[in-house]
């Protein structure tokens, strides 16, 4: 604000004064963690993988999204979304499919959302299983650190070995 000197006229007293309003970015730190817990793959079998969301803060992460494609070598998989904590909402896309999933997500500061993918692993799959499962944060909220919002789980193929024994008659 500025005021004209004593004895002074200001000829246009209606820009004397300006604002400037900022809005506080919110900053985020999501991470995303994916394991199936084993390093094969079997045809025909199914790999059970756990996919935890979290935010460590500090503010809230509203409107996130978690995506995950479905790999070549998987027939079909099931999401089931296990009870949000924290105060965490979301799982609102977790179905049975053979597509690949998206599913937007509240996540307070503190809290985790736990999703079970069970993975029907198709019978002529060849190569490594490379599953992948990201979470983006949404527009205008920062993330410190970013290396952790995505998480890969790799599997290579198995083996089963078949011992064939002649037995006398």
């Amino acid at each position: 604000t500025v005021t004209a000197g004593c004895g002074q006229t200001d000829p246009t007293p209606g820009n004397d004064s300006a604002t400037d309003t900022d809005t506080a970015a919110p900053v985020s730190n999501a991470s995303i963690t994916k394991s199936d817990g084993v390093t094969n793959y079997f045809l025909g079998g199914t790999n059970t993988y756990t996919i935890v969301l979290s935010n460590a803060g500090p503010s809230d992460m509203i409107g996130a999204v978690v995506t995950d494609n479905i790999p070549t070598q998987v027939a079909s998989w099931t999401w089931v979304c296990g009870v949000p904590t924290g105060g965490a909402t979301g799982c609102d896309g977790a179905a049975s499919n053979s597509v690949n999933f998206s599913d937007t997500v509240n996540l307070p500061v503190g809290s985790t959302i736990t999703y079970t993918v069970t993975a029907l692993i198709n019978p002529s799959a060849t190569g490594d299983l490379v599953n992948t499962a990201t979470i983006t944060p949404p527009n205008g909220t920062s993330d410190p650190a970013p290396g952790d919002n995505t998480a890969t789980d790799t599997d290579v193929p198995g083996t089963i070995a078949i011992t064939i024994g002649k037995v006398p008659s």
